[in-house]
């Protein structure tokens, strides 16, 4: 019961996938990615982003001073607050992105300007520098919604962190055109990495019930991901009136797997081949020796994985094993042939799993 209520419980958390598809980043690879800016936002906040705001942005890469270059567009109902910063560090165009965002997702916490500045603000960090970021409102839409919290604060400059104090203005040059950041450059991203750790109690490939304990490395993509699996499975032993036997197995596995489900739930569901041996070892007969039987099955599993951190998730999963070749234990000599334990062709296994991402393209 407590294993059933725990997986109850994961299966039903909900998270709101609107920033999703509100809240685009496109960045070169020596850059944070989405999930750090997204965790930046929400750690302004106090909150989840719920995506209240329109944000798409892009960092360019240049040989020159300064190397990151962001634009900027912040939307709501109809307008867009158009904003470029610079900076020699992309981690502090990140962290003023973030910024920006929590400030017009909360206008009541920005920092206090004069009405009428418009153009370049002045935006002071802790330590006294000084920065300077353009803002220019400008229309995303056929409508213009008055009063908007956007509107409230496109002429407001909120105060950036200190890690932000070598922003400036940056001017793209006469008759360079920009980019739209509507296409954003995803192509370009190659697969993230996974680490796993998962076990729980395995029925049908030794005798009993058993303990299985689950190495697993792959590959990323947004809604597939290719691992490599190793597993182990705890001695159990088989006590018949002939003799006992006690056994233990080995496996390695190659699975694919979809990944539905939005960015901080998912649900993968997976199938592959696995290969190995199960070694038994007979006591209690004379002349009983150890052997190793072959084991090949096709897995098939479902589970769910929630995110607990951008990196780290902790999920549940259901497997069932199909067995292709299955091993059998049997005393042979002296006298006829006696079976002690044959593994079940169908067997299934209840794990629990953490897991590590790198460099996740969703």
């Amino acid at each position: 019961m407590p294993i059933i209520t725990a997986l109850a419980a994961l299966l039903a958390v909900q998270v709101p996938d609107l920033a999703s598809a509100r809240l685009v980043w496109d960045a070169p690879r020596d850059c944070p990615g989405r999930e750090d800016l997204l965790a930046a936002i929400e750690q302004r906040l106090g909150r989840a982003f719920a995506g209240e705001v329109e944000v798409e942005a892009r960092v360019t890469h240049h040989a020159d001073a300064p190397r990151f270059r962001l634009t900027m567009r912040l939307g709501q109902r109809g307008r867009a607050a158009l904003r470029r910063l610079t900076s020699g560090r992309c981690a502090a165009l990140v962290d003023a992105a973030a910024l920006l965002v929590a400030t017009a997702v909360s206008p009541g916490e920005a920092t206090e300007v004069q009405p009428g500045a418009d153009a370049a603000q002045p935006i002071a960090d802790a330590a006294g520098e000084v920065a300077e970021v353009e803002a220019r409102e400008e229309p995303i839409g056929p409508e213009l919604a008055p009063q908007s919290r956007l509107e409230q604060t496109a002429e407001q400059a909120p105060e950036l962190p200190p890690a932000a104090a070598e922003l400036e203005v940056w001017e793209p040059a006469a008759g360079t055109a920009e980019t739209p950041l509507e296409a954003p450059r995803r192509a370009r991203r190659g697969p993230g990495g996974v680490l796993r750790i998962q076990g729980g109690a395995e029925l049908g490939a030794l005798p009993g019930v058993s303990g299985a304990a689950m190495v697993v490395g792959g590959l990323l993509w947004r809604r597939a991901r290719l691992e490599l699996r190793g597993t182990f499975l705890s001695p159990r032993t088989e006590v018949r009136p002939e003799g006992s036997l006690r056994a233990f197995a080995g496996m390695g596995a190659v699975l694919g797997c979809g990944r539905p489900g939005p960015r901080r739930v998912e649900f993968p569901l997976c199938g592959g081949l696995e290969l190995g041996g199960v070694r038994g070892t007979a006591t209690r007969a004379a002349g009983a020796r150890g052997t190793t039987g072959y084991w090949l099955a096709i897995v098939a599993s479902a589970g769910v994985a929630v995110a607990v951190h951008p990196r780290v998730r902790l999920g549940a999963a259901l497997e069932g094993v199909a067995g292709l070749l299955v091993p059998s234990f049997e005393l042979r000599d002296p006298g006829p042939d006696v079976a002690l334990f044959t593994s079940s062709r169908i067997s299934g296994r209840l794990l629990f799993t953490v897991e590590l991402h790198f460099r996740d393209p969703r």
